[in-house]
């Protein structure tokens, strides 16, 4: 497993964006067609690092983030951590056993699929896999 990247929801997004391109020196790359404003911003190796969005964001920004009805909710600046991973009938099990809560969907286009679990302290895992494992 490893860190996949990082959703910063930011309340001055155009600030946030530059810091990240101008002082980090992250680059703005391809992001997935989704239905509200953000940034995938890029590290040297041609790897997403952060998904940047505006927290003001729109219902489609919300609904997406968040399954409708859901109780897995992301808070503060940092709605989730993803963790880019093989196992999913393993993790699914788990949960399983655990009684955690989940949701899950695929990513338009890249067809991964995606297992967000609510954790302590009202923390968000996403759990990424290729769509050919599920």
């Amino acid at each position: 497993m490893r860190l996949d990247h990082v959703l910063i929801s930011s309340c001055d997004y155009q600030a946030m964006r530059q810091f990240f391109i101008n002082s980090v020196g992250l680059s703005e790359g391809y992001r997935p067609p989704f239905p509200f404003e953000g940034a995938w911003l890029y590290g040297s190796d041609n790897v997403a690092l952060i998904h940047l969005v505006n927290a003001a964001g729109n219902k489609a920004q919300q609904g997406y983030l968040s399954a409708l009805n859901s109780k897995i909710q992301g808070r503060g600046v940092v709605d989730h951590i993803a963790i880019r991973s093989i196992g999913y009938q393993g993790l699914k099990s788990r949960l399983a056993q655990t009684g955690i809560s989940y949701f899950e969907r695929t990513v338009p286009e890249l067809l991964e699929h995606q297992v967000f679990i609510q954790g302590p302290e009202e923390m968000k895992v996403e759990m990424l896999f290729s769509s050919d494992e599920i």
